[in-house]
């Protein structure tokens, strides 16, 4: 089948992303009992977890039965990898079978080693080309990939992603951004760019610099993921206005293989792990499960049903999301979400719960006096009855001597739309976005030192 005919459809893989509930319960329900069935003999890590939580074999017959089993956090995973296991007792199959280890870290907790076999490989891949093909990658496409490919998945799983769907793929990786311009400056056809939100920012202002129009590039799609910087409206429309491309979000967790994107209705992120991947949403404080009603909010937790090398069942991802079941207008019946924030990045100031993206909903507000990108510090332990500092990107543009208004603008925004106070410091263009994922929170407190401190 030429790739002109593929192009035209509708779905990477119709038959899952429009099944309905009550197939995709029977499919689902019947791999998961699999799945417990062989972890039960090969997996060290899950059969003592649950001889520890008094879990029996026939305790878990359908999917409506998954929440009588334990939670699975990936500090447990990691906490035994620093005795110098390469992958732990969560390894399910001989190292023979393993083809690729992968390490996950993102902006907060432990690095995690993690084995995957072929099969493991095509179920990640497949993921990801449901959610490429939704976001519009088609396989006419060249992709630069501006993720790490040192050790971690966002390089060479997300790549096996897009070689799956058929996109010719650079693999550029991080660094050097002087050098990718100047690659992107030297080819003359359509390019698609794969990076963190706040890297197409750093890479649009960088090429400012060395008299570079980025709207010259030919860079017509954007395929963003690692930050939920395309959450906030304003964020999305500077992007797409600075490179005149098209923006579409994806959300992955690389432990579990999840791949979710936006279809062109721009209408929340498509879950696209039918069949393959088991989706609970839950109270993080009570542990509760909590209905994927329309409009609810919870935690996303994850259960693998055909890893094979190191699978997850109830990995708590930690990240808040509210969800929508309502039909899209694309025909998948699957639900959606928009991304709120993670549980852990959410602190309290006085009795109002702050995530880091609504500080940046409300920079994006204030430009072109400030860029939008930030950071919060917390200097001393919770309880937190003080202004958290905050450090915020002042546009090049902006006179030193009207710093002291926009900081004063900024307090006022901050207090005035989400309903805390806060101290407020100016940092240089350019010193906070990364080419790797942009942290938003460091708790001084606990030792995690933030830039921009003297030594």
């Amino acid at each position: 089948m030429s790739n002109e005919v593929i192009s035209d459809k509708s779905y990477w893989n119709e038959a899952l992303e429009t099944m309905s509930n009550e197939a995709l319960f029977d499919l689902e329900s019947k791999r998961l009992k699999m799945q417990i069935s062989r972890l039960f003999q090969v997996n060290d890590f899950y059969r003592e977890k649950w001889y520890q939580a008094a879990i029996l074999l026939d305790d878990v017959q359908d999917l409506d039965d998954l929440h009588k089993l334990p939670f699975t956090e990936k500090t447990e995973l990691a906490d035994v990898q620093k005795s110098g296991a390469l992958l732990g007792a969560n390894q399910s199959v001989e190292l023979s079978e393993i083809v690729r280890i992968v390490g996950t870290g993102g902006t907060t907790g432990q690095p995690l080693r993690l084995g995957l076999t072929q099969n493991d490989l095509d179920t990640y891949s497949e993921m990801g080309a449901r959610a490429l093909w939704a976001m519009g990658c088609r396989p006419d496409d060249f992709v630069i990939n501006c993720f790490n490919y040192s050790l971690y998945a966002g390089g060479t799983l997300d790549q096996s992603s897009f070689e799956k769907l058929g996109a010719a793929i650079l693999p550029y990786g991080v660094g050097n951004t002087n050098r990718l311009l100047q690659v992107m400056d030297s080819i003359k056809q359509d390019i698609c760019l794969y990076s963190t939100p706040s890297y197409a920012i750093q890479l649009a202002e960088r090429a400012q610099e060395i008299g570079i129009s980025a709207k010259e590039l030919n860079i017509t799609k954007g395929f963003f993921s690692g930050e939920a910087g395309l959450q906030v409206p304003d964020y999305r429309q500077k992007i797409e206005s600075t490179w005149n491309m098209s923006a579409a979000d994806i959300y992955g967790v690389a432990e579990v293989g999840a791949q979710s994107g936006e279809c062109e209705h721009r209408a929340g992120l498509h879950f696209f792990g039918q069949g393959l991947l088991v989706a609970e949403l839950i109270n993080p404080e009570t542990l509760e499960v909590v209905a994927k009603n329309d409009g609810a909010i919870g935690e996303l937790v994850f259960t693998t049903l055909m890893y094979e090398a190191c699978p997850l069942i109830r990995f708590r991802t930690h990240d808040l999301v509210q969800v929508y079941n309502e039909p899209c207008e694309c025909g998948r019946t699957g639900f959606r979400f928009n991304t709120l924030g993670r549980s852990d990045d959410m602190f309290v100031v006085k009795g109002v719960n702050v995530f880091p993206a609504s500080v940046q909903k409300v920079l994006f507000s204030l430009q072109p006096s400030v860029t939008g990108e930030f950071y919060i510090v917390l200097n001393a332990i919770p309880p937190i009855d003080y202004p958290p500092l905050v450090r915020v990107e002042v546009s090049n543009e902006v006179d030193a001597n009207s710093h002291t208004g926009i900081i004063n603008v900024i307090k006022v925004a901050i207090r005035e739309q989400l309903g805390f106070s806060t101290e407020i410091e100016l940092v240089e263009q350019g010193s906070i976005a990364s080419m790797h994922k942009t942290r938003r929170l460091y708790r001084a407190y606990d030792g995690d030192r933030p830039p921009h401190e003297n030594d």
